[in-house]
């Protein structure tokens, strides 16, 4: 990875919007999700993170100068694996673990069910290590 990646301007305005909108779905998830009371049932929690996540992975590849063609979580983290070297295993079972809640493109799907406060505590974790992970590649632009 070079130490400055060059873009033009859409795509730079793309990545930082990008970044902006993940961080606040993800602040208003660790807030209600970490804080004593919430006013967010689970599946509202869990939309929270699934919106972040999505964002934070369109910032990613955006640094790529490269647009998301994927929207779900596994889609998005192999479209990323040619560009972005630092991609872990961990984040791998984090795009999993996000996309298991929902079947909403197959025919044979299941609908959706909803995540525990455990599994959503997974996420939080995952989705953490993918945010510093895009913050870092943002600083190099």
């Amino acid at each position: 990875m070079p130490a400055t990646l060059v873009l033009e301007k859409e795509m730079r305005v793309l990545a930082f919007s990008s970044l902006n909108y993940a961080n606040g779905f993800f602040q208003a998830f660790q807030n209600s999700l970490n804080g004593n009371i919430s006013r967010f049932n689970n599946d509202l929690l869990y939309n929270f993170v699934v919106m972040s996540f999505e964002k934070y992975f369109v910032a990613l590849l955006a640094c790529y100068d490269w647009i998301a063609t994927n929207h779900m979580p596994i889609g998005l983290y192999k479209e990323a694996l040619p560009f972005e070297p630092e991609l872990t295993e961990s984040m791998k079972n984090t795009a999993i673990l996000v996309g298991k809640f929902e079947a909403i493109c197959s025919l044979d799907g299941f609908g959706s069910r909803t995540p525990t406060i455990n599994e959503l505590q997974q996420m939080e974790a995952g989705v953490s290590e993918i945010k510093a992970l895009v913050k870092r590649r943002l600083a190099e632009i």
